[in-house]
């Protein structure tokens, strides 16, 4: 979610103070390279699930790890994706909530419109594709891993005392261990990025 810098953003970065009479409407919770991340921003992500299976704890760093990974989607310029899919996204964003009317109120609590949920949405969808293009193929693990694996972890496909033949359990163990793998590849790229990237944390999240 890219904010720009305002002129009460330009000032708390240099520390500037405003008149005591100024109200500030967000805060400034970290700088991705020259993105800003507010605060505004770690609640709509809350409040929209936009990142989806992160601790409230864990959101910042999800948003920060986020615009990393934005930099590099738009370098290599993954496609935007199609309005069907994007379409359907967001009725499941609006359905988490149980009217529009307070759909539309956590829009103006979170400081976010329909228009910019949209272009959020869209940036994750993108975000999606390349992490499935780039890593995809590189996680699928090898016939002999997934038998290995079902022969070393007899425990985890035993029922009622039977063991349940490898080829009925052979694709959820192939899913399991694309799973993973992907999950590391993702991991040691993000990490990569965040040693090269240029991050600063200017107000913890409380």
């Amino acid at each position: 979610m890219k904010s720009h810098l305002s002129a009460l953003v330009v000032l708390a970065l240099v520390g500037v103070t405003p008149p005591l009479r100024a109200e500030f409407v967000d805060r400034v919770m970290a700088v991705v390279g020259t993105t800003v991340v507010t605060l505004s921003d770690v609640r709509a992500a809350e409040t929209f699930g936009l990142t989806s299976g992160v601790p409230p704890a864990e959101v910042l760093a999800a948003l920060i790890d986020r615009e990393l990974m934005l930099g590099e989607v738009d370098r290599y310029a993954a496609p935007n994706p199609e309005s069907a899919v994007l379409d359907r996204r967001l009725a499941q964003i609006q359905a988490r909530f149980s009217s529009r009317a307070l759909y539309e109120q956590a829009l103006a609590r979170t400081a976010m419109t329909e228009a910019r949920l949209r272009a959020v949405v869209s940036q994750t969808l993108r975000i999606e594709t390349y992490l499935e293009q780039r890593f995809g193929s590189a996680a699928q693990p090898a016939p002999d891993e997934v038998l290995r694996y079902y022969r070393e972890h007899p425990a985890e496909f035993t029922q009622a005392g039977r063991l349940v033949p490898f080829d009925e359990v052979q694709a959820a163990i192939q899913q399991k261990l694309a799973a993973d793998r992907r999950s590391e590849l993702v991991a040691e790229w993000l990490d990569r990025l965040r040693r090269r990237g240029s991050v600063r944390i200017v107000r913890p999240v409380k």
